[in-house]
């Protein structure tokens, strides 16, 4: 039998509980400007056929030479709820005040 626990807080997620996946892809982006003329002209499908042929083989993950990184995290309802309302934890980041440690 397979046993999770919530990622955040640690609390055993049973079978019967409601269990919430996150996944979340950091990659590289591009700027739609950089395109040229040539690019589009070229025929992409045989390159893209390689990287599914290769992703088959190897693993549905891109290396991580070409900057992908993947994250997959299992939350429990109150876990849940709380990333939904602040995903890049930009409110505790703001609860750290580091300038009140400067008196110091």
């Amino acid at each position: 039998m397979v046993h999770f626990t919530c990622d955040l807080c640690g609390k055993d997620l049973c079978a019967e509980a409601p269990r919430y996946v996150v996944k979340i892809a950091a990659y590289p982006g591009f700027d739609p400007d950089q395109i040229t003329d040539e690019d589009l002209e070229d025929d992409h499908m045989e390159a893209v056929a390689e990287v599914l042929r290769n992703e088959q083989y190897e693993g549905a993950e891109p290396s991580q030479e070409e900057g992908y990184r993947g994250f997959r995290y299992d939350l429990c309802p109150s876990c849940h709820q709380k990333f939904l309302k602040d995903p890049l934890g930009k409110d505790l980041i703001r609860s750290f005040d580091l300038s009140d440690f400067s008196n110091n």
